[in-house]
């Protein structure tokens, strides 16, 4: 009867690392369909639109301070001043201005989205495999000398009974 128990128990202990190993293997194909090359190719093409906007910035500025008899790059000025700056322009301006200022702000919301996503990410990485190599001292196992031991490791990757 005992040994039928134990035979029981087995099976179910048999079941559940298949379970876990299906989880495992699942979890692995998830993380591998994250498409690092496109994740390169997206910081390539930031990297370039953002050289791209700082160069027109830069132009934005020479011609700002022309207008104000100022040398480019000494009085640091806002979008916002612009349409004062350019009073022919100014509804115009006033209108790209604001456009600007509302697509500055849903892409660093979006970026501050991505950074949460990507650190609560790796978070729950850290803690999957701080499970995984945990040491549980309340488990006593048995050693090759067929002797009760303490267990010097993780709690799913360790010599089992």
């Amino acid at each position: 009867m005992a040994s039928q128990s134990i035979i029981d128990l087995l099976e179910k202990k048999e079941a559940l690392y298949t379970e876990l190993l299906t989880l495992v293997e699942e979890e692995s194909r998830s993380l591998s369909s994250i498409v690092l090359e496109r994740l390169w190719a997206f910081t390539e093409e930031k990297s370039r639109l953002s050289m791209e906007i700082e160069s027109l910035r830069d132009e934005i500025l020479q011609i700002a301070s022309a207008r104000l008899n100022l040398k480019a790059g000494i009085a640091p000025l806002h979008l916002r001043e612009l349409p004062r700056i350019f009073p022919e322009d100014e509804a115009r301006i006033a209108r790209s201005v604001e456009t600007l200022i509302f697509m500055k702000g849903k892409i660093r919301k979006i970026a501050e989205s991505s950074v949460s996503f990507v650190q609560n990410y790796l978070e729950t990485v850290e803690e999957i495999i701080q499970m995984f190599t945990a040491s549980s001292s309340s488990t006593k196992i048995y050693g090759m000398d067929r002797h009760l031991m303490e267990p010097g490791g993780s709690v799913f990757i360790r010599g089992e009974a």
